[in-house]
């Protein structure tokens, strides 16, 4: 089967933009081509605000740590007054990558003709350049990427006339103050790579549908909770993101029937008797329960593979418990399982998206977030919202 000649014509799309009980899936190229992630590279990863990680992959002066991010080779660092910064990674005067992997320095130099660059990017040393006319190290320095934190939370952003973080954010932090994000610390983060789109990932992580059935020896493996047995209802607030919110007996971070923490101090609100997962488009995914929170990073690498990082993370008074240790393998069981199994779902799923012969399928009215991810997604690469 062919593609169309222009993928970008609005009507491939028009089933999507139905009412989610009326509604199908993307078209299967939108999951597999190289055509629409291109689109999607250029009006959705280089605009909007892209999460790297929490802030505790660089805790003191002179960390850093190096990541591709849908193309983009960046150096994240933390400067001599504590503050994280994120750099291209590319020297200014041949272009070679100035860092690989992560560590501890006072400065980067290049490994290809030793220019060095100080953490706050300023160009301080370049052998001979100063018999070249008219250059001047201070025009030179690292090109700096835009950084700016949700609590711990690090976000990146390669268009320099965006809106701030927490302009995109909008109502966010209010929702999801009775966690009190600024104060809880990251004790793992674990990293993967899944044979996927970073869609298909996104639209498993909020769909209720299939937890019976892809988790059913484990998530499911006890009385399944009530809010996996009605269909969902989404939640838009003010900033570019939906939520989803369950009241359920226990947390959410464990096994049924697993020894697990008390509940975080201060909560408030419906925060103490349920659970709150947010996706922050274009593919931030977050979960808030009542003990601890776990977010995901998603960082594209083409059309139908991503590296995946999950992080937990607790309040100082649970990792003060002297049952911490212990009792967090438990935690650690929970995710383990859950990523190991969503992972080779959606490795299956991408393999059936990528089949000639695959067609775009109806969908419940238990994926209503997937189709609002969906439609977000069109907006900006069909749409006007580029």
């Amino acid at each position: 089967m062919g593609l169309p000649t222009d993928l970008f014509e609005p009507k491939y799309y028009a089933n999507v933009r139905r009412p989610v009980e009326d509604a199908e899936t993307l078209p299967p190229w939108a999951y597999a081509g190289k055509e629409f992630y291109a689109r999607e590279t250029e009006r959705i990863f280089n605009k909007t605000w892209n999460f790297v990680g929490h802030a505790a992959r660089i805790p003191n002066v002179g960390d850093y740590t190096t990541l591709d991010y849908a193309g983009a080779s960046l150096i994240l660092v933390r400067d001599r007054e504590g503050r994280p910064r994120a750099y291209a990674n590319s020297c200014r005067h041949r272009g070679a990558a100035i860092a690989e992997g992560s560590g501890n320095c006072r400065a980067f130099k290049c490994p290809y003709h030793h220019w060095i660059y100080g953490l706050d990017g300023a160009l301080t040393g370049a052998p001979e350049m100063e018999h070249t006319p008219g250059f001047t190290k201070s025009d030179h320095g690292l090109i700096e990427v835009k950084l700016e934190l949700f609590g711990q939370l690090m976000f990146v952003n390669f268009d320099p006339n965006s809106v701030s973080l927490a302009q995109y954010l909008g109502d966010l932090p209010q929702l999801l103050a009775p966690y009190a994000l600024d104060e809880l610390k990251l004790v793992r983060r674990t990293e993967y790579e899944v044979a996927c789109n970073w869609k298909v990932y996104v639209e498993n992580f909020m769909d209720y549908y299939h937890t019976p059935t892809v988790h059913q020896k484990s998530l499911a493996a006890g009385n399944l909770s009530v809010y996996h047995r009605n269909p969902p209802t989404a939640e838009r607030g003010k900033g570019e993101y939906m939520a989803l919110y369950a009241k359920h007996e226990g947390s959410a971070a464990l096994l049924p029937g697993a020894k697990g923490f008390p509940p975080m101090p201060k909560l408030s609100g419906r925060a103490k008797d349920g659970s709150t997962y947010v996706c922050l488009f274009p593919c931030t995914l977050m979960a808030q329960t009542k003990d601890c929170t776990w977010h995901v990073e998603i960082h594209p690498l083409g059309p139908d593979r991503i590296k995946l990082a999950v992080g937990g993370c607790f309040h100082p008074e649970t990792i003060a418990r002297p049952d911490f240790a212990e009792t967090l393998e438990n935690y650690y069981k929970r995710w383990d399982i859950s990523v190991i199994e969503d992972n080779e779902i959606n490795e299956i799923q991408q393999k059936g998206v990528s089949s000639p012969l695959a067609k775009a399928g109806r969908v419940s009215n238990f994926e209503a977030l997937s189709h609002i991810h969906r439609n977000w997604v069109l907006d900006r690469v069909i749409g006007n919202k580029a």
